[in-house]
């Protein structure tokens, strides 16, 4: 995702290209002040279907997990997980972050999307010799932090139609212990030297240009890189080469238009920058594990 998430729509929109379709039962935000989003989404139902989550480049984003899930969780094209996450366990994911899962069971999920802007501030006003970054790669249990996210989530019968400066508070709050205590100096964070802007620019071509040929060249030459560089740093930036993170996108747009319904395959192709409706349908099953048709059919479209 290249826009901040700053609207419930960017949100919302954030979740369904992640292959969220459940109803979000929770949706607090953005905040009046911090501009941080509260959302817990459930679901009865396992989804083992492979996901790609979409980054977040303005934000990062604390995920907690309010019941076990059994999932499996890829990041940078390998297994960092695999088996059930503990009940009351949270991680905290950096800007760009890019990865993938699947979930072979119900879950119950709480996602905080935190600007890097309010982290950044925060950071400054502790006044240490180097800037901080948030970092806790690794599912962890923490108390305080279970304690305070229960507050945002019951802050409608705790403050009323204050509920927002409420959570507001309690943001800063859990900010600032994260920040002592899950931290680490900024440099030691940064995996890439491509981000912020350079990093938006040419994820927004791609974007504009799923239809077309696009060549690394062009991509690097959008950040005055060689070729071979950008390719390295945007690997380390998003966990996947260019071809294949640019594959990923014209394939959610795939699948959005399959979903909807009303477009024929080969309106389809054309648009998402595939050669035909034959190449659509081979990579559209390798990827999400069936045809374009049999996916239709499984959504009721």
């Amino acid at each position: 995702m290249n826009a901040a998430i700053d609207t419930p729509e960017v949100l919302k929109d954030w979740f369904h290209r992640s292959g969220v379709h459940d109803p979000l039962h929770t949706c607090i935000g953005p905040l009046p002040n911090s501009r941080a989003s509260i959302v817990r989404w459930t679901s009865d139902q396992p989804d083992t279907m492979i996901q790609t989550v979409s980054p977040h480049l303005n934000d990062y984003r604390i995920a907690i997990m309010m019941e076990p899930v059994d999932a499996r969780i890829w990041q940078h094209g390998r297994p960092v997980w695999g088996g059930v996450i503990a009940a009351e366990r949270f991680r905290i994911c950096p800007p760009s972050a890019a990865n993938q899962w699947s979930r072979l069971s119900s879950c119950d999920i709480v996602n905080l999307f935190v600007p890097v802007s309010l982290v950044d501030s925060l950071s400054g006003l502790r006044e240490t010799s180097v800037p901080l970054a948030l970092g806790a790669g690794q599912f962890t249990s923490d108390h305080y932090v279970m304690e305070t996210v229960r507050r945002m989530l019951n802050a409608n019968l705790m403050a009323g139609p204050l509920q927002a400066q409420y959570c507001d508070g309690l943001m800063v709050a859990l900010l600032t212990y994260l920040l002592e205590h899950y931290s680490q100096p900024l440099e030691a964070a940064q995996a890439s030297t491509l981000g912020g802007a350079r990093l938006r620019r040419v994820l927004a071509y791609m974007e504009q240009h799923l239809p077309d040929a696009i060549t690394n060249q062009q991509l690097a030459d959008l950040c005055l890189m060689s070729s071979a560089h950008f390719s390295r740093e945007f690997h380390a930036a998003l966990g996947l080469p260019p071809h294949r993170y640019l594959m990923n996108m014209r394939l959610e747009k795939a699948r959005e238009m399959v979903e909807a319904g009303g477009h024929a395959m080969a309106d389809i192709a054309d648009t998402c920058g595939f050669h035909d409706a034959s190449h659509l349908s081979r990579t559209f099953a390798r990827h999400y594990g069936m045809p374009p048709a049999r996916f239709r059919q499984q959504r009721g479209v």
